[in-house]
This record gives C-alpha cells, sequence and structure tokens, in this order.
C-alpha cells in the first residue's frame, strides 16, 4: 500500500462505536495504580515488560476466553475513582491523538464496585472526567454501560435503576456482554433489555463472535431487537440474516484485529468484512480494545486496505454510516457529519455522493 494512503486515514476525521474503557489500560498506568497500592495485587511487583505482557496480547491467542483473561488487571487496579478518571482521561486524548472525533466508550460499572465504590460513583467518575477530557481535547463522547452475562438478572437490573439518572447526560446506551461460549443466551435475560428500552437507552448486544453463532444471533435480534450488534461478524453465515439486518438497519460494529487475536479468523484476507458489505449490511469499524490490541483506529483501517477488504472510498462510507447509527443527539449528528463532509470535499478518492444520516 502506498504512503499516502495511509496518511490518509491518519488524518481522516474518524467514528469509533466499539471501544472498551477497561482494555485501555496502558502498562505505565498500570504500574503507578500498583506502586499506588502498594502493589498488594501482586506477590511481588512486577517490572514494564511483565505489566505489558499481561496488558497487551502479543501474539494469536487460542480462545476468546483467553483474550478475555487480559482483563484481570483492569479489574483488579481500577477500583478508584482516582484510576477510572485516569484511564478516561488517557483514552480520550489518545482517541484525539489519531483523530478520532466521535466514540463510544463502554464499560460495565459492577465490576468496579468491588472495593466500596457505589455504582453512581463509578458512573460519576467516568462521566465527570469524559466530559471534561472531552471539551479539552475536542472529541465528542458518549458512554454505554454494559450488563454481564455472567451477572444474575437481578444484579443487571439493579444497574440498569441505579445509571437510569444519568441517561441523556453523557449515558446514551446499554450494552450486554461477557463471554459468549460461557453463557452464550441473550435471551435468559430478556428482561434486562425490557427495562433498559423503558428507561430510554439505546441498546447494543455483544453476539456473534464465534464460529457457527449466526443462528443464535439471528434469534436474539430478533426478539432483543438492538439498534446495533458488538461484533457479529458470524452474521455472514446467513444469507437471510444478513437480509434481515440490512432491512432492519442493524449495525454491526466489527473489531476485525480483536477477533483475529481471539482465533476467530486466521488472518485480515478471510475476515468477512467484504461479504458482509456487499451484501448490504450496516457494519462499522473498531479497535475494540486499544492498549489489549495495540491499536488505533486508523491502524485497523491501514489493515483492511492493505489486505483489499475495503477501498478509500468504501472505508471512508463505513466512518460516515458509523456516526449515521451512533447514540448521539439528532442535532449533534448533523453538526458532525457537516464537519465530515466538508472536510473530505476536496479529496476525490473519498468523493461519492454527499453522505445523509441514516
Amino acid at each position: 500500500m502506498e504512503r499516502w494512503m495511509a496518511d490518509l486515514c491518519r488524518a481522516m476525521p474518524k467514528v469509533e462505536l466499539h471501544l472498551h474503557l477497561d482494555g485501555a489500560l496502558r502498562p505505565k498506568t498500570a504500574l503507578d495504580l500498583s506502586a499506588a497500592r502498594q502493589w498488594r495485587d501482586f506477590e511481588t511487583p512486577l517490572s514494564y515488560r511483565q505489566m505489558h505482557s499481561k496488558l497487551v496480547v502479543g501474539h494469536p491467542l487460542a480462545s476468546q476466553g483467553e483474550l478475555l483473561s487480559y482483563f484481570e488487571i483492569p479489574g483488579l487496579l481500577l477500583q478508584t475513582e482516582e484510576a477510572l478518571r485516569r484511564i478516561t482521561r488517557e483514552l480520550v486524548w489518545e482517541k484525539a491523538a489519531d483523530h478520532v472525533c466521535y466514540c463510544e466508550i463502554r464499560w460495565a460499572p459492577q465490576l468496579h464496585t468491588a472495593e466500596g465504590l457505589t455504582t453512581r460513583q463509578v458512573v460519576e467518575a467516568v462521566l465527570e472526567e469524559s466530559a471534561s477530557a472531552s471539551r479539552q481535547a475536542g472529541v465528542i463522547v458518549r458512554l454505554i454501560a454494559v450488563g454481564m452475562r455472567t451477572h444474575s438478572l437481578g444484579q443487571n437490573l439493579k444497574m440498569l435503576e441505579e445509571i437510569a439518572p444519568f441517561r441523556g447526560k453523557g449515558l446514551a446506551g446499554v450494552d450486554f456482554a461477557g463471554p459468549e461460549a460461557k453463557a452464550p443466551d441473550a435471551l435468559e435475560q430478556e428482561a434486562f433489555f425490557l427495562r433498559a428500552r423503558e428507561l430510554g437507552f439505546a441498546i447494543t448486544l455483544h453476539c456473534g463472535e464465534m464460529p457457527g453463532s449466526a443462528p443464535r444471533l439471528a434469534e436474539q435480534i430478533r426478539q432483543l431487537r438492538p439498534a446495533r450488534v458488538a461484533h457479529g461478524p458470524g452474521s455472514a453465515e446467513d444469507p437471510v440474516l444478513c437480509a434481515f439486518l440490512r432491512e432492519q438497519d442493524a449495525m454491526l460494529d466489527l473489531c476485525p484485529t480483536s477477533n483475529l487475536q481471539a482465533g476467530l479468523y486466521p488472518d485480515y484476507e478471510s475476515y468477512p468484512l467484504r461479504q458482509l458489505v456487499e451484501a448490504g449490511v450496516p457494519v462499522s469499524i473498531s479497535t475494540d480494545d486499544s492498549v489489549l490490541s495495540n491499536l488505533t483506529l486508523s491502524d485497523e483501517y491501514i489493515n483492511l486496505l492493505q489486505v483489499g477488504q475495503v477501498d478509500l472510498s468504501t472505508l471512508w462510507r463505513l466512518n460516515l454510516n458509523a456516526l449515521g447509527h451512533a447514540f448521539l443527539e439528532p442535532e449533534e449528528k448533523a453538526r458532525l457529519l457537516f464537519r465530515l463532509n466538508s472536510w473530505a470535499s476536496n479529496i476525490p478518492e473519498l468523493q461519492s455522493p454527499p453522505a445523509e444520516l441514516q
């Protein structure tokens, strides 16, 4: 791939919809947080190299479960308001450096209450810091609270009631996530999605990562009606499901590198992005976990361009479509769309008819 194409990817104002807060813990930040806790989470203090190996995937893994093991240290360290504020601030500035102009950051508030914080304190810390960093860095940020597959329905419903006062104050949606292989059936917690919808939250759902998951994903989408699906590349296995996603305008927020690292696909060439795009399925591209995958959104764009999964004009169209499906207020979307169209207006490689919100 020619250098100018990579430079253009890095310069693009980008939209990222699938981004986990606890997957953005930097090794140096982890060392600082560990030292502040007198290293009580470890038998002996870790070196930078050791911490890096526990937070950044350095080789293809055997399974999604192995990938999720990289969240063990974030789970230990992100238990104070100071830690949550720091990682939030660092992630927003990291996105600003990559010219991401809008991002949605998701995290499970209940996973940060093990040492005494309340769900309200967790949400307030992340909301306040994301708003402050957003103003300073020039990145529009909205948050998504995650219910966990491995939590009881009662726990997840309780979380919804605790976060309800923050809806529309930077907290835009809810997700449902966790180890799909261990607890695959979101339908068992249908009441969680019904209550989230009653409270006015936009809904996304982690599903469809695993090979052979298309039938389960089809059933969950039809019954739970999420606006978007986190991952979902397995949809490509089922033409009927692809048609349904297209008809319902339900977007798949794809994270190719993350899925490769989890051992779900052998390489970028085999990832079904082109197949999904050609089937007319709405898709967006994200990093999933920027530090864990050692990846910027520009890097992911470049990875896909290099293997011919997309061309530049298609990539730009996917970026604009991501904005169309964002959990963002209509007036903010319109302003940001104008900004993106204006930025691309004199770049022939990106030209297509002016984008409209979908």
